[in-house]
């Protein structure tokens, strides 16, 4: 599997990136929603998006299952911009 750090997301070569994204669609393949349900469970929140998600949001699920639409600063800072039906 490939490892990039973080801060070096946007800066890698385009072959390593390529390799990235495969690695991860081939995780999401396989993926069994085992750690999500642990997260929720926990009552931790989840940030995930959607086919239809805006580009540069995310849908934060709470563990009572409310959503809320977000997106977030360069520097961080995340921001509530609507929260849509509970799924």
């Amino acid at each position: 599997m490939t490892t990039v750090a973080f801060e070096q997301l946007g800066r890698i070569p385009a072959e390593a990136e390529a390799e990235l994204l495969q690695d991860i669609d081939s995780a999401f393949a396989e993926d069994d929603g085992a750690a999500v349900n642990k997260h929720l469970a926990a009552g931790r929140s989840i940030y995930f998006r959607e086919p239809q998600t805006p580009a540069g949001h995310v849908l934060r699920k709470h563990p009572d299952g409310s959503l809320q639409l977000v997106r977030f600063d360069a520097d961080g800072t995340e921001h509530v911009v609507s929260e849509p039906a509970a799924a």
